[in-house]
């Protein structure tokens, strides 16, 4: 029989070798290694958390058509992003704000499998390292996420601090207030084994932006105030947040370099559209030049895919890496982005797409 065939041996793609054969089984031992609490704190959304599921739901709306005798045998998968080659086009997403809850080397693990993996990593300021620790684990470590708060002085200092430590990108996200988090609050939940975020301290910034950003901010900014940020910055910077044409807008001309789509994972206000619905007006509306970016929803490496045939240059990571540094730490996200690595390879090819730039909007069938 076949299987008796010595010279036969498997795809190394489809190993079954491996300690986690596929994402389920990452998601049952982060599970099992998760308090409750923190288990819905990875998970939960907002108000009835519509958002939050219609973020996933939201890609079955997109069927593929599969052409019959044009599959490739061996696509690339590989793309330029941000001045870097990837492996594949996605980045690890900034999780930060209780991440080390998850495994104790937090930001430092997802960083070093990210380098492994052959890709780049965004790195939230609220994160359990602070940024040079971040930096110095890994060279992964490309974009610093910064949330606008505090006064503008503050947010410029933070900025020339990650561009001191070799980051290449400034990320730049708004939250006016607290969210209503619903699992949270019935669990009571608090972060005690995370500690407060590394990147503010005494010798480091002052405490009055600590206790913004702890507060959930206020919402005091605006477009003109971005614009005066990003002109200062040292660095080039890319607005996170986008999810509609006029905000698109709005960014590029505050000084923008690229957009990132993004609506937090359905965690920041409830009955917004689903991340994945908004990308091909964000797209029409920057050009083909500008850099997109996109999150929320991404579970497998077909939803990759969808997202880079809807007008993403690449996608970010967070909910799937979480779980992967819950299960396993820094080996854990490595097999998350082996993983969805190669369902994407495998989706490339059974499209007849050769590579990442074949992707178009003419891989789809149909629309629900």
């Amino acid at each position: 029989m076949l299987d008796d065939d010595k010279d036969v041996r498997r795809d190394d793609r489809y190993a079954t070798t491996q300690k986690y054969a596929s994402l389920r089984g990452i998601r049952a031992t982060a599970r099992k290694n998760l308090s409750d609490m923190v288990w819905n704190y990875m998970h939960c959304g907002t108000g009835d958390e519509v958002t939050a599921r219609a973020n996933v739901a939201a890609f079955d709306d997109y069927l593929f058509e599969a052409p019959l005798f044009a599959g490739v045998a061996n696509p690339d998968t590989s793309t330029r992003v941000l001045g870097h080659d990837l492996s594949f086009p996605a980045f690890t997403a900034p999780f930060g704000g209780g991440e080390t809850l998850f495994h104790p080397d937090g930001m430092c693990a997802v960083g070093r499998a990210a380098h492994a993996a052959g890709i780049k990593q965004f790195v939230p300021v609220a994160a359990g390292h602070s940024l040079e620790e971040v930096r110095a684990a890994s060279p992964a470590a490309l974009v610093f996420q910064l949330t606008f708060v505090g006064e503008e002085a503050q947010v410029i200092d933070m900025m020339h601090r990650a561009k001191d430590a070799g980051y290449e990108y400034i990320c730049v996200t708004y939250s006016p207030i607290r969210q209503w988090r619903e699992r949270m609050m019935e669990d009571r939940f608090s972060m005690p084994g995370a500690g407060k975020p590394a990147n503010f301290g005494p010798d480091t910034s002052d405490p009055a932006m600590l206790q913004e950003l702890l507060d959930f901010t206020r919402p005091r900014w605006s477009w003109d105030q971005a614009a005066r940020v990003i002109a200062a910055s040292p660095l080039p910077c890319i607005i996170k947040g986008v999810t509609c044409r006029a905000d698109a807008t709005a960014a590029l001309k505050a000084g923008a370099q690229g957009l990132y789509v993004s609506n937090y994972g359905g965690r920041t206000i409830d009955r917004e559209p689903a991340s994945i619905s908004t990308l091909a007006d964000v797209r029409d509306e920057a050009g083909p030049d500008v850099t997109v970016v996109f999150d929320s929803g991404i579970r497998r490496g077909s939803d990759i895919a969808t997202a880079l045939a809807l007008g993403a240059d690449a996608v970010l990571l967070g909910r799937t890496c979480a779980l992967g540094l819950a299960a396993d730490g820094e080996a854990g996200v490595q097999r998350v982005l082996d993983l969805l690595r190669d369902e994407f390879w495998t989706t490339l090819g059974h499209l007849g797409c050769s590579s990442v730039s074949d992707l178009s909007p003419a891989v789809f069938r149909s629309r629900l």
